[in-house]
């Protein structure tokens, strides 16, 4: 009894201690779903469809599915697949649409008299809820400003939004009179887009049918695993299960595939999927702010576009439409009515009054068009089309006043609070038609370092001499594209009207101070700050161009404005921006660049920096160009789609896994001469500062002896007991990087080159004897590049090498075969569906991988929407009859 007693106190301190550690072991990641039920095992390729079309077994070499424990995928196996079905759900009760009518391109019979579906949700449900407490009535200078589209919420959150979104008046309306209506009328007669397909024979058909089936099985096989694991949720993890939510949590991908499940027949699923959409809360979220850009298309442009595939017999899916734009008309209410693309929703600070933003990007602002215009054809409510109409008023006015007139900055000011700063002498050098060419990049970079285009020249800092150094000296710049000068707004506040701040007078020398009537901010869209502009067709810019023959179809030719604003964009594009990439053999492509023109300078191209770049999200262009040669007639064009989609194809084909790379650099041929492969120069654009690192080479060399010099001269003023320290080196020498190496510090995954010294006798060497330099040569620091980068023929440099199951390439693929009938892109596309299937593939679904030119790259445990909701739909629709969402009766 009396040794119990002595050690009682011991025995609870470890039973409290054993608690904790289970309590807080078990919650390490809150994130994924407690329960996650495993795949059946006996998965080993896609599963089974349910096609009514006959699909004979296939003889492809399969995917082998990789081990859920294992980031990384084994090597493909050649055993026939064996064929799995989706779980089984209990199926609530089925709706019975009408079959799918297409949608009117454009609509000239609205949707008549809707009424909300008996039970829905009012999105002002909670209208009596008491007002959030009362603040000073000033303008919120950050409402909008920095936010993030994709951000992941996980485990609950101290300040996340407890309260539900309600109405509060607005604070700048429009008046009535002042909203600009929806085009109304008779439709124009637009050209024909899709070609004339001939009879297919018994043999086509049958292989077309066995591929869709693939395809039909891919997409079963994701949406399986999302609706066991994410159902709900934005976003499958595929592979380990579970979910992720960085769009708000209200079921991105539920939401966004919606039409795909239409288009495949999947019709017990997509009333299963209806079903689930009812239940989603868009007054509530677990975010902060709404990303206005994300939002309208995954979620609004979701609803909508299932509405119509299913033949507007879904009400549920309007009436969700309906009540998530009532939530996001509000991020439109700033003194210009210019969207907060990041809308802070919550009832604190709706009642408050907000500036739109003043970095805004131009794609998220440009890109709201097509749904807001198709909520208002289909509610008859104009102040849809007036939110998004403002918008295109204003590009329209600040096309041809930027520095590069035609085309917008990436970054706009959007705020009102400033007054352009651009002059019209700024500008005055550049027309639209007629004005001489602008020096091929190549040329303007001869007057620095020889041939070399400017793509190449990173920074004035010298060059590096070895291989390590190479690789961060080649390091990216900020993926934004906004130079380091560039100055974000300043604000200061007035005791006047709503309190709403306008421009400091000591923000810059050029901005006029602004009169009484400007002290709303009611100024339009102008660049964002004086420091350098970029401008492009690719990140931060795609979808604004894109959706202009988009917006054009849709309200059936009414608004000339997308038409013209088009054509301008277009042809600066073709003057400015387009280049022929050398590559190896006769193919002729072309791929986008992008240019950064410094302030000031505007009338002297020299200056300008070109990115001659291919990214995967300017693949869209090669659809976009042949879409608006058709309906616009524009003579040349449909060559120029031809060739930029063919230059993504061959993208995809030049890899290990055949799966094109987010982001890589090119070397452009100079314009008007020919574009042959010249191996020297290829290889001097792998390496165009190996004279600066031979001569940063013999500097290295050079200070060794007097830095050797001095240690010894410390070592011998020291303790003889004392250890030698050992001998140091400039940062960025070759010795420097052999050192980080020694010590763990190599950059992982890529591999120095064999050095030409022996690490035993690099220990030994006699201090006091020179060496010599080991710098590697031209051709070794070039082989040493292509083999450790793994870099393919043609590329310069790879800067993102991740897959992230993008469809703009594929979606110019289609287009490309809808507008030619020319089987030469099935084929192509059917390559692509094999490798990024084959590549990607997990136990659960389908995953974005890290590296494309590994055959065993790392996944990334991601499946965004646009997989299910826009890549596979594409590739399904590539091997459907051309007459199953025919792009002269569909905007997609």
């Amino acid at each position: 009894m009396f040794r119990v007693r002595r050690y009682r106190i011991f025995i609870v301190f470890t039973a409290i201690f054993v608690l904790i550690v289970f309590h807080f072991a078990r919650s390490r990641n809150p994130n994924v779903a407690p329960v996650i039920p495993e795949p059946p095992k006996s998965l080993s390729g896609p599963p089974a469809g349910d096609n009514k079309e006959a699909s004979p077994p296939h003889g492809f070499t399969p995917e082998a599915p990789p081990s859920s424990q294992q980031n990384v995928p084994s090597k493909p196996d050649t055993k026939p697949e064996s064929k799995y079905q989706p779980p089984k759900f209990d199926k609530p009760p089925v709706e019975k649409p009408a079959p799918s009518s297409p949608v009117k391109l454009p609509s000239d019979k609205y949707v008549e008299d809707h009424k909300p579906e008996e039970g829905s949700k009012n999105a002002e449900e909670n209208k009596n809820t008491p007002p959030p407490p009362s603040k000073p009535n000033h303008l919120d200078l950050e409402s909008g400003n920095g936010g993030e589209g994709r951000m992941e919420i996980t485990g609950p959150g101290s300040g996340r939004p407890t309260t539900h979104w309600r109405k509060f008046p607005e604070h700048f309306p429009v008046p009535a009179e002042e909203i600009i209506k929806l085009p109304m009328g008779k439709s124009k007669s637009l050209p024909k887009l899709q070609a004339a397909f001939k009879d297919e024979s018994v043999s086509d058909k049958l292989r077309r049918t066995q591929r869709l089936g693939r395809i039909k099985d891919a997409f079963q096989h994701a949406w399986a695993g999302y609706k066991t694991s994410a159902m709900g949720h934005d976003e499958l993890a595929p592979l380990r299960g579970g979910h992720r939510d960085p769009f708000n949590g209200w079921g991105a991908t539920l939401v966004d595939a919606l039409d795909t499940l239409w288009i495949m027949d999947l019709k017990e699923e997509f009333s299963i999927a209806v079903d689930e959409v009812r239940k989603i809360d868009f007054t509530i979220s677990l975010r902060k702010d709404i990303p206005l850009f994300e939002t309208t298309i995954r979620y609004l442009g979701g609803l909508l576009g299932a509405y119509d595939i299913s033949g507007h017999k879904y009400t549920a899916l309007l009436d969700k439409a309906i009540e998530l734009a009532d939530i996001l008309i509000g991020a439109f209410d700033s003194p210009n009515r210019m969207p907060m693309l990041f809308y802070k929703w919550a009832p604190e600070s709706v009642s408050q009054p907000h500036l739109a933003d003043s970095k805004a990007v131009l794609a998220e602002i440009g890109s709201l068009s097509i749904e807001f215009t198709r909520l208002a054809q289909l509610t008859r409510e104009n102040k849809y089309y007036d939110a998004i109409a403002r918008i295109t008023n204003e590009l329209e006015k600040s096309q041809d006043s930027t520095r590069l007139p035609g085309l917008w900055p990436l970054k706009l000011d959007a705020s009102g609070c400033r007054k352009s700063m651009v002059s019209n002498s700024d500008n005055s050098h550049i027309e639209h038609k007629n004005s001489p060419n602008v020096p091929a990049p190549s040329i303007a970079a001869k007057k620095s370092l020889g041939d070399v285009p400017a793509s190449s020249v990173v920074a004035k800092r010298p060059a590096p001499t070895d291989i390590e150094s190479y690789i961060h000296f080649l390091s990216r710049r900020d993926s934004s594209g906004v130079g380091e000068d560039a100055e974000r707004a300043n604000y200061e506040q007035t005791s006047q009207g709503n309190n709403v701040q306008r421009p400091s007078g000591n923000t810059n020398s050029k901005v006029d101070a602004m009169d009484p009537a400007d002290k709303n901010c009611k100024e339009g869209l102008i660049s964002a700050g004086p420091g350098n502009h970029t401008f492009g067709l690719a990140a931060l810019a795609d979808s604004t161009y894109e959706y202009m023959p988009k917006a054009h179809m849709l309200l059936g030719g009414l608004n000339e404005q997308y038409h013209k604003m088009y054509e301008k964009a277009m042809a600066t594009a073709r003057k400015y921006l387009l280049f022929q990439p050398m590559v190896k053999g006769d193919r002729d492509l072309r791929f986008l660049a992008s240019v950064t023109i410094p302030k000031g300078l505007a009338q002297q191209p020299e200056h300008w920096t070109y990115t001659h770049e291919g990214t995967h999200l300017a693949c869209f262009a090669g659809g976009m160009f042949a879409v608006g040669a058709k309906l616009f007639k524009i003579d040349g064009d449909m060559d120029i789609a031809a060739k930029l989609t063919d230059g993504c194809v061959w993208a995809y084909e030049s890899t290990e896994t055949g799966i094109m790379p987010e982001s890589f650099e090119l070397l452009p041929c100079e314009k008007g001469k020919p574009c042959k492969w010249n191996e020297a120069q290829y290889r001097k654009a792998l390496d165009p500062h190996a004279d600066q690192r031979a001569q940063q080479g013999r500097k290295v060399h050079g200070q060794k002896p007097q830095v050797e010099k001095e240690a010894q001269s410390k070592v011998a003023g020291a303790d003889k007991d004392s250890p030698m320290p050992p001998a140091s080196f400039p940062a960025g020498s070759r010795q420097d990087a052999i050192d980080k190496h020694q010590a763990g510090g190599r950059r992982q995954g890529i591999p120095l080159p064999t050095r030409t010294t022996n690490n035993s006798s690099l220990a030994r060497r006699d201090r006091g004897s020179p060496e010599k330099p080991i710098t590697l040569s031209h051709d070794d620091f070039v082989n040493s590049r292509i083999r450790n980068e793994r870099i393919p023929p043609g590329f310069v440099n790879i800067q993102a090498r991740k897959y992230l199951l993008r469809p703009e390439a594929i979606e110019s693929v289609f287009i490309m075969y809808r507008l030619t009938g020319d089987d030469y892109w099935r084929e192509k596309g059917w390559k692509m569906f094999e490798a990024v299937t084959k590549y990607t593939r997990t136990d659960y679904a389908y995953s974005a991988i890290q590296d494309v030119t590994l055959w065993n790259s790392p996944f990334r445990d991601e499946m965004e929407s646009f997989w299910l909701a826009e890549t596979l739909k594409y590739y399904y629709l590539l091997f459907s009859d051309p007459s199953v969402v025919s792009l002269d009766e569909y905007v997609l």
